[in-house]
């Protein structure tokens, strides 16, 4: 039993170390930073031994700690110099005057703040990149050649608004009406009455609906002339033996 009290306070004691102090971004993003999992575990290792006081810890101690072997650590510390993860400087410590080298990792943070201002404005690039979206009743309007009267403004305002007809479908309606030569309200708004009816919801489906009123016609099938079979008579054949 005292066994199994000196072990709690002996975990307790190794809890209360401290935690690292890591942000949560670079765990999530670390791998759209190029990093591989086995570079990210050798950063987190770097971060806790300088959270410890060593700001520059050896080969052995970090190898110590990771399942990778100490050249592959030293080809992967190569690597995040290398490619501007991380930096060695030179530090002299004042009074002293003694020359120390540490790892410096200012460079990773400033790739994770580009890399994640880049993500908060990707957003707006695609915003602006999208072609602007023409007013339905300027589009009414460029098909009919003239300004709408308050009464169709109204009837428009009414199929969205009422009868819930999104813009593309009211569009296709008055393309529709455009084919069949026929520019007027009541017109569209029977074409889009009748699409309801019979649960046509995108442009698509008016269009395939709409082509099968637009079949040409078939020609009638002009009757063949029955040529008579010509009828073999074996009873007379046999009397004239």
């Amino acid at each position: 039993m005292r066994c199994i009290r000196s072990m709690e306070k002996w975990l307790s004691q190794i809890f209360k170390e401290g935690n690292l102090s890591l942000p949560v971004i670079l765990v999530k993003e670390y791998k759209e930073l190029g990093l591989t999992d086995q570079e990210m575990m050798l950063i987190i290792q770097i971060l806790t031994f300088n959270q410890e006081g060593k700001d520059f810890p050896t080969i052995q101690e970090l190898a110590s700690r990771m399942t990778a072997e100490e050249i592959q650590i030293i080809n992967m510390l190569q690597k995040l110099v290398q490619k501007g993860y991380m930096t060695i400087e030179d530090v002299v410590e004042k009074g002293t005057g003694i020359r120390s080298e540490r790892y410096q990792l200012d460079a990773l943070y400033e790739k994770l703040s580009l890399h994640f201002m880049s993500q908060l404005a990707q957003p707006r690039i695609e915003e602006t990149s999208k072609p602007p979206q023409q007013n339905l009743f300027t589009i009414f309007e460029q098909e009919f050649g003239r300004p709408l009267s308050p009464i169709e403004c109204e009837t428009l305002a009414m199929w969205q608004d009422q009868d819930h007809y999104t813009d593309e479908l009211i569009i296709a309606a008055l393309r529709e009406a455009v084919i069949s030569n026929k520019m007027f309200f009541r017109y569209i708004d029977r074409i889009l009455y009748e699409w309801q009816r019979n649960q046509i919801r995108t442009p698509q489906q008016a269009r395939d609906f709409s082509l099968k009123f637009r079949k040409p016609p078939q020609a009638a099938a002009v009757p063949k002339k029955v040529e008579p079979f010509p009828f073999y008579n074996w009873l007379e054949n046999e009397s004239g033996k």
